[in-house]
């Protein structure tokens, strides 16, 4: 009986840290998702100086995010998404339009991606 116990109250730490770990993705994902959207909204607007203010708080918001997404996903995906906000960076640097745009929709594929592949579901278990 008590070994049933013990596996029961380690499937709900399990269940409890997936779900928790879920919810932590959608949300700094969202975050990270709206902050690219608007480096992406000034770049379209040709406002440089506004897409550089834009850019460097979402570089600030991955560097804090980062560090806590290594312990729940591929590493490959996070380099995934530090070339692509390199490449971003060097673009806008430039100010070269279709080539920023380009990498700010890949940023943007790569934020909404990571949580949907991470999900607790049955897609993702078999």
């Amino acid at each position: 009986m008590k070994v049933l116990i013990a596996a029961m109250v380690i499937f709900v730490v399990l269940v409890g840290f997936a779900t928790f770990a879920s919810y932590y993705l959608n949300n700094t994902a969202n975050t990270l998702f709206i902050g690219a959207e608007s480096v992406e909204k000034s770049v379209d607007a040709r406002d440089w100086q506004q897409a550089e203010k834009n850019f460097s708080q979402l570089n600030s918001s991955w560097n804090r995010t980062s560090p806590k997404w290594t312990t729940l996903i591929d590493h490959q995906e996070l380099d995934n998404i530090n070339i692509s906000m390199s490449k971003a960076k060097k673009y806008m640097d430039t100010k070269d339009l279709p080539g920023s745009k380009t990498e700010l929709a890949e940023l943007k594929l790569l934020f909404k991606h990571i949580p949907e592949k991470e999900a607790l579901n049955l897609k993702n278990i078999l």
